[in-house]
């Protein structure tokens, strides 16, 4: 009898309507066993395939699924795979959950991938635009024309020719890859001499500039890493007074069972408070208390904090001068580091003894919208007599204007003496490790693949990303991979004429200015992608090659190392590919080969070889806490079983047991050799354990910080070695047409675009479960609403210099007035002739503009909006998917 899966393979005629026939049988048998997570509650009246299948379940085995998207869960997803097909999800259940040692359970992002692997919308073969030819045929079709189902043959003929026109008549600076730096298809423009690609600073905003270091000193914050050890171990949390939540928002953005951290500190009697222009539900689970700061203004709203502490401390004894002074410098003018090029210092410019303006709580107000009052108890708060942990995401730091962002926030922390103390800490939050500081556990090795750029290194930083397609020049600011600028910005000229989208990327959707980017691809002659579902850079390319997910590969290790500091996680194949996908390695090399190219020397490694190979060089620390061991355990028959290359090992595990649980955890224990303290090897001997600065210190005065500020931006700024107030390019000030006499101009309002538990970035946007489960509102202030009779339901025009969006509204008093948000990552749907996007895609809105370092400043854009007058929308459970139809 033939299998399902196998029906659904050997069948690319198989129709949507067959597709979602086969589908609902099968989850009909999951009704009947009982095994679908938030199913209906109405009884499912069984039928006699959903019968069979329904016995058949017990036959069925459970895997280790990757769940593979960008969020911060890194949860465990455990499938039960019948016949190929996934019949049931579960989560983590394979031990007790206990605070040594918990389960890490999977959200509802995880649990609805059943739908996205086997989902109707699948791109099932091969697809041509079918007013495209060589050479662009109609190319203001792209985004709204019909599809015409073709062969791989002459798909991947029709790549290669596009590709070898571009590079034989342009060169490299004809092609621009958009993806990310580990695809296989930058691996073949490195070997036809490189190409123009993108560089974006992505979620990590201004923090790009002090994180990470390429040979350059920074201010000392970090160490090393965006954020794994900048924070205290999950089990200090308790010891803390105050837990400050400074943007974190991990009940959406780290959904799992990272909140259960914060909750274990919550139910110890740990005070919560939150810092940001919206209540979020993280702030409502621990009944934080609210300070509200304007999108933008954080530098104004921590500057008059920093007032208040220096004007109190005689009185309330605040600030800890013991830490200043042994730790950093550049607070006073007797603390300057050695290479200071001026006499300013951090102390005298918060008094105003450089510019004559006080930054007191009374100057900040106007600015970030923070009572004084409340501006005032926060600075009582997190002074040095109380235990503070100032824990932080990067929503602030991806504002135009926040150069100084992640210096003013170590400032604070370092006024209070928050570092390198039980229940002290300073540091971030975010993703996978929020609550969970500390150098990884169990780390996964490198797969054997490096990084092949070419000779050409073009590279756009995300502002000027369609700048450099449009009008063929842009500002290269010599951005690595880590983002961090060499010591010159040149600008460059290039003729773009070909468009690679690699490994699934969605970056029309997820980067700065849509509109542009729509320009942008129907300006090129040929532009192809990879995708298993109509994406908006899907549909605005030529040619689609329908690309597998992850439950379809051998490998999934490029996204191990993103995992937990206690746990990583290691997926096996889920099923064979499904319809004519292929895997991205498959689709590199068909390309290569029609290149003239040797896959073998473009791409030297299959996937799973550089699977074993990450997995072969995994180590896990011992329990002193110091040494590192092998994680598994490999023999010659584990070798030869997988067919690979490799040297036996021994280690903490077999690699066949390792497959088989699909996870590594490790277990704690109060006061264990792991136990982490941010910063404590640097409190306890700061001589022989110094931070990466130019000083060995934390520098509040950054020689080096200016430095790359003024290479980024060409000399063009007024940024200082210290943190200052600088009006944004945009921002709240902007907002006026004339700020001295608070006159409102014609873009009234500021938004900001907050990570949604619906998707992770773009992901899952399509799924039916996720769209029930959450609509894509925007979030407007109850006053705003009123003022324009606005209800919640009702559809919104939300408008900029950038572009129009509509949206149904949500109004709320949990967001501050003059401040509207539109989650980040709903898909683009662009009324050709209207030019208004019916999605509500945020990047619409935001624009290719940046401030001096060129970081993508998602936050802090003006717009203005009213009640739309025209058909309103459905919701979008009510829409149909996004599926292409073209047997």
């Amino acid at each position: 009898m033939t299998s399902y899966l196998e029906k659904v393979r050997q069948s690319s005629e198989l129709s949507r309507r067959s597709f979602l026939k086969a589908s609902a049988a099968a989850t009909a048998a999951l009704a009947v066993s009982g095994g679908l997570a938030g199913c209906s509650p109405n009884k499912v009246e069984p039928v006699e395939e959903a019968e069979a299948v329904a016995r058949d379940i017990v036959t069925g085995k459970w895997k280790t699924a990757a769940c593979w998207h960008n969020c911060g869960g890194r949860c465990l997803n455990k499938v039960l795979v019948k016949d190929g097909i996934v019949v049931r999800q579960k989560t983590d259940d394979t031990h007790e959950d206990t605070l040594e040692h918990p389960q890490i359970r999977g959200c509802l992002r995880g649990r609805s991938q059943r739908q996205q692997v086997f989902g109707a919308d699948r791109i099932k073969y091969p697809l041509k635009r079918k007013h495209w030819e060589p050479g662009g045929g109609q190319k203001e079709l792209r985004g709204c024309d019909e599809w015409e189902r073709i062969s791989w043959d002459e798909a991947l003929d029709y790549v290669a020719a596009e590709l070898k026109k571009a590079y034989e008549n342009y060169g490299p600076t004809g092609v621009y890859y958009v993806g990310w730096p580990l695809g296989y298809g930058l691996r073949i423009a490195a070997a036809l001499g490189g190409a123009v690609r993108c560089v974006n600073s992505s979620s990590y905003g201004t923090f790009n500039f002090y994180y990470r270091s390429i040979g350059l000193p920074y201010v000392g914050v970090g160490p090393g890493t965006y954020w794994c050890e900048s924070a205290n171990d999950r089990l200090d949390l308790v010891n803390s007074d105050t837990i400050v939540f400074y943007g974190c928002n991990p009940a959406w953005a780290s959904a799992g069972n990272h909140c259960s951290y914060f909750w274990r500190a919550k139910e110890a009697g740990t005070d919560f408070v939150y810092v940001g222009p919206s209540y979020n539900p993280s702030a409502s689970l621990f009944e934080a208390k609210w300070i509200r700061v304007r999108p933008g203004t954080d530098i104004a709203f921590l500057l008059s904090v920093a007032y208040t502490m220096i004007a109190e401390d005689e009185q309330k004894e605040l600030i800890d001068w013991d830490f200043l002074s042994k730790y950093t410098v550049g607070f006073t003018s007797d603390t300057m580091p050695a290479d200071a090029t001026t006499d300013e210092n951090f102390h005298d410019y918060v008094l105003g003894n450089y510019d004559g303006v006080p930054k007191t709580p009374e100057w900040a107000t106007t600015i970030c919208g923070t009572p004084v009052e409340d501006i005032v108890w926060f600075a009582e708060t997190i002074g040095k007599k109380n235990k503070v942990a100032i824990l932080h995401s990067f929503a602030a730091a991806r504002n135009k204007g926040a150069e100084d962002f992640p210096q003013m926030l170590m400032t604070i922390g370092a006024m209070g003496g928050h570092m390198g103390k039980s229940g002290h800490s300073c540091g971030s939050a975010f993703h996978s490790t929020a609550g969970a500081g500390g150098p990884s556990l169990v780390t996964v090795g490198g797969s054997g693949l490096d990084i092949a750029f070419g000779e050409l290194n073009y590279q756009v930083p995300d502002p000027e990303r369609w700048k450099a397609v449009l009008d063929g020049k842009f500002v290269d600011i010599g951005a690595g991979i880590d983002f961090a600028p060499f010591p010159e910005a040149v600008e460059r000229e290039v003729d773009i004429h070909v468009i690679m989208v690699d490994d699934v990327s969605n970056f029309l959707q997820s980067s700065l200015d849509i509109m542009a980017g729509i320009k942008a691809f129907r300006k090129v002659d040929f532009a192809y992608c990879q995708a298993y579902t109509l994406t908006t850079s899907a549909k605005y390319c030529d040619i689609i090659l329908p690309a597998c997910t992850q439950w379809e590969k051998t490998s999934a290790f490029c996204y191990l190392n993103l995992s937990s500091r206690e746990y990583q996680i290691y997926p096996s194949q889920i099923t064979e590919p499904l319809f004519e996908s292929r895997t991205d390695y498959d689709i590199a090399c068909g390309i290569a080969e029609r290149m003239g190219l040797d896959p073998k020397q473009v791409i030297p490694l299959d996937d799973k070889q550089q699977y074993f190979n990450a997995i072969a060089t995994s180590v896990t620390t011992e329990d002193d806490g110091i040494t590192s061991s092998k994680l598994a355990t490999i023999t010659q028959d584990d070798i030869d079983e997988w067919g690979v290359e490799g040297e036996p090992q021994e280690g903490k595990i077999g690699i066949g047991e390792l497959m088989e649980k699909g996870i590594y955890q490790v277990e704690r224990a109060e006061n264990d050799k792991h136990y982490y303290i941010a910063y404590k090897d640097f409190i306890d001997d700061p001589e022989n354990n110094p931070r990466p600065s130019a000083s060995g210190k934390f520098e509040i005065y950054s020689q080096s910080k200016l430095a790359n500020i003024v290479a980024a931006s060409r000399g063009n700024t007024d940024a200082k070695p210290y943190p200052t107030y600088r009006v944004p390019v945009q921002g709240y000030e902007t907002t006026f047409s004339d700020w001295d006499n608070q006159v409102k101009g014609d873009l009234p309002y500021l938004f900001f675009t907050p990570h949604y538990l619906r998707r992770a970035h773009t992901t899952l946007n399509n799924v039916p479960w996720l769209r029930e489960a959450f609509e894509n509102p925007v979030f407007i202030n109850s006053s705003d609403a009123a003022e324009k009779g606005i209800e919640t339901g009702d559809t919104v025009l939300i408008w900029n210099d950038f572009g129009k969006v509509l949206r149904r509204a949500s109004v709320l008093e949990t967001i501050m007035p003059g401040v509207i948000a539109l989650p980040h990552g709903s898909w683009v749907d662009v009324d050709e002739e209207t030019g208004i996007d019916h999605g509500g895609a945020e990047n619409v809105l935001s624009g290719g503009i940046s401030s001096d370092s060129f970081v993508s400043g998602y936050n802090n854009y003006n717009v203005n909006f009213e009640k739309y007058d025209g058909d309103p929308l459905e919701p979008d459970a009510l829409w149909p998917q996004r599926i292409i139809d073209a047997e």
